[in-house]
């Protein structure tokens, strides 16, 4: 299967207060359409966890053009975008009922060991993986390296309703954490344009995180989730932002 495709409906448990699908939903819904490809190519989470391995975002990239509003029916298509022998890459793009392109986004994804947690290399599995190209597609995510974290941070534990099936800090709530660090009154004027995601190590449960902010230019932020007891710089992100319409 070359191309996955669901359409779907934006409920208002996966809205914000403005309406719209938030961020965090529009996430959950690609990372799951990512899992039900890959169970298709019979290469989902049973098919690896046989064979003790296991899926890992590693990166991700968004491009929003317009956020769906509640009950507005979409469709998802996602599609592999090849593999370099380490990462796997992924592409999305959203659509309304009209044909209009509401997000695109690209993910990179790792195969890991459960036991040793070493990187699965997919060099020879190439042909599993094509690199269809879609000239509608955004460019893959890149690399962020973390910034020096001078000020003192408030450290927030890693709580059950947070964890994953592979028991870590879930994805999406590194994002939800630096959202919610922006504060209510940011957040009830600007929305995420760009959002571009490194996943660097794993939370676990009790760890205690917390979340730097270095604003880059005027609509721009560069923010880490750092772990307290180490220091570890977890995930490492950037936000463009834009005025609410």
């Amino acid at each position: 299967m070359e191309k996955y495709q669901e359409k779907l409906t934006i409920k208002s448990y996966q809205t914000n207060q403005h309406g719209k699908a938030s961020i965090a939903s529009i996430f959950n819904i690609l990372i799951e359409a990512a899992w039900a490809h890959a169970q298709v190519m019979d290469w989902g989470y049973d098919s690896l966890k046989s064979n003790n391995l296991f899926w890992v975002l590693s990166r991700m990239y968004f491009q929003v053009e317009k956020y769906p509003a509640w009950q507005d029916q979409i469709t998802l298509s996602t599609w592999s975008a090849g593999t370099d022998g380490m990462y796997a890459y992924r592409e999305y793009i959203v659509e309304n009922e009209a044909g209009e392109i509401l997000l695109r986004a690209s993910s990179a994804w790792l195969i890991l060991d459960m036991e040793s947690h070493k990187i699965f290399r997919l060099s020879d599995y190439r042909a599993t993986f094509p690199k269809l190209t879609d000239l509608k597609a955004c460019r893959n995510p890149k690399r962020i390296k973390p910034d020096l974290h001078h000020e003192k941070l408030n450290y927030n534990p890693v709580l059950f309703s947070d964890l994953d099936i592979n028991q870590h800090f879930n994805s999406v709530k590194y994002v939800e954490r630096v959202l919610d660090d922006s504060g209510i009154e940011f957040l009830n004027k600007y929305e995420p344009a760009e959002l571009e995601v490194n996943y660097l190590k794993e939370g676990q449960a009790d760890d205690l995180i917390g979340v730097t902010r270095t604003q880059l230019s005027e609509h721009e932020n560069h923010n880490c989730l750092v772990r307290e007891s180490d220091g570890a710089d977890l995930c490492v992100m950037k936000i463009v932002w834009r005025k609410i319409n």
